[in-house]
Parts: structure tokens; C-alpha cells; sequence
């Protein structure tokens, strides 16, 4: 399996092809208005980056456009079946990135969303947000930015920092870069550092093959959170693990 080090992915802007479909504009209004009378909601508006396209080799290339939050919660994140009928290109495609963190003894290390959170509630996890448009240029250095807003992890205690590909959630339709991070600091002193603000509980799960394997399966895991867990197996384990892991998993229907 091929992943990637700083140096081996490459980003780019381009114009955004988002088709504007009037009905479509339609639903967004309205999704973005019934968003903003749900109690306790507050949202604003804020530039966020489009995968427009990725070419994958010995070297990554990402192609962004400019996209927006409002376009984001109408074609993905309140009602991901909205733009069906328009097709993929006329959602938000706003990208994200996750990472799964290994300990210094040995473990997977995710998050349980808080009760709180608008989706996914009490699920298990990776640590992560969405590519902003000013870090566009350095897909890692956001990575970095998202595990000290929610680990309180700088430069000196982040050991590796791999890419390992580019996955997509099958229910919010949002594609979303997977990184293998490792660290330097055992569990404990890493739960110590747990930004409560997203996630309830840090949640470690045993690098040994069997375990890890049935750790992917469990229910409570969120679709990103199983792929990514995959994907750090296989970089470990080889793709006969992989092809085994993932037989058990049926990641659509998560």
C-alpha cells in the first residue's frame, strides 16, 4: 500500500466545476435556515477547501477549489440525500482530515464524541476537522494544527506522521484524508490531555492482529474511524490482514 511523507504530496488550486442548480441553491438556503433554528446551534458561514480531483502515484496530488460551510451542512452534513438527485459533483465535497495516534505503548488511540455533537453522538472516532483554506498548501501541518486543538500535541512529542490515503464516509458523502500519527507519550498521559470539548473519553484499542481485527468490527465505531483503523493495520500488518480485517466490516451500511 503506498502512503506519503510531507515531501511526497503536492496540493493545487483550480476553479471550482460545483454546478449551480437553482433548486439545489434552493435546499441549502433552507437547510441552512432550519439549521439555525435548532436550539443550542450556532453556525456561521466560513470558506472551506473542495476536492476537486486527486492523482495518486509515488507522489499525491490534490486539487482544491473554494467551497463553503453553508454548501457543506446542505449537501452533506444536515441532509446528505439532498443532492442526490443532482449527482456527486453538486455537493460541497469539502475535505477533512482524521488521524488515528499510536502510543508510545502500543495503542490505537480515538475519541468518543460527546453526547452533544450534531452527528455521530457517543461514536467512536478519529481525531479530527476540516482542511481550511489557508493551510491548504500543507495537508500535514493542519494535521498538526487538529491534534494540538484536541491532544495538546506539539512538534517535540509527534514522532512519524504518514498519509495514509484518502477515504470517504458513505453516509455524509465527505471525503477525508486518514493519517497515521505516532507519538512519543504513553495512553495515560495522552488521555491526560483530552480536549473535552468534542470528545467524551479517550478510546485505545490493542495493536495485536486479532484485536485490532475485531476492534474494526465493532458497531460503535464511526465508518472513518473503521477505515482508518484499516488502513494503519495493513501499513502494519500486510494486506492479507487487510483483506481479512476488512471482510468482517461492511462499511456502507455502518
Amino acid at each position: 500500500m503506498q502512503s506519503y511523507g510531507p515531501h511526497q504530496v503536492r496540493t493545487q488550486w483550480v476553479q471550482s466545476t460545483r454546478p449551480k442548480i437553482p433548486e439545489l441553491e434552493a435546499r441549502i438556503e433552507q437547510a441552512w435556515r432550519e439549521a439555525h433554528e435548532r436550539p443550542g446551534v450556532r453556525l456561521f458561514d466560513s470558506p472551506m477547501c473542495r476536492l476537486e480531483s486527486f492523482d495518486a502515484d509515488r507522489e499525491l496530488l490534490l486539487s482544491f477549489s473554494l467551497t463553503s460551510y453553508k454548501i457543506f451542512v446542505g449537501t452533506h452534513y444536515f441532509d446528505p440525500s439532498s443532492a442526490e438527485p443532482f449527482g456527486k459533483n453538486s455537493r460541497a465535497n469539502a475535505i477533512g482530515i482524521s488521524a488515528v495516534v499510536q502510543s508510545a505503548d502500543g495503542f490505537f488511540l480515538l475519541g468518543r464524541r460527546n453526547a452533544t455533537v450534531a452527528h455521530y453522538a457517543d461514536r467512536v472516532h478519529t481525531f479530527a476537522g476540516a482542511l481550511e483554506p489557508p493551510e491548504a498548501g500543507d495537508v500535514f501541518a493542519a494535521m498538526r494544527r487538529e491534534l494540538d486543538e484536541e491532544l495538546h500535541l506539539t512538534g517535540e512529542q509527534i514522532s512519524e506522521i504518514t498519509l495514509l490515503g484518502l477515504v470517504e464516509d458513505d453516509s455524509l458523502h465527505q471525503p477525508e484524508l486518514v493519517f497515521d500519527v505516532v507519538v512519543n507519550l504513553k495512553r495515560q498521559e495522552i488521555a491526560a490531555r483530552l480536549d473535552g470539548a468534542e470528545h467524551s473519553a479517550l478510546v485505545a484499542v490493542e495493536s495485536e492482529p486479532k484485536r485490532l481485527r475485531d476492534a474494526v468490527a465493532q458497531a460503535s465505531l464511526t465508518p472513518v474511524a473503521a477505515a482508518a483503523l484499516l488502513l494503519c493495520g495493513r501499513r502494519r500488518q500486510g494486506a492479507a490482514w487487510f483483506d481479512d480485517a476488512a471482510g468482517a466490516v461492511n462499511l456502507p451500511g455502518r
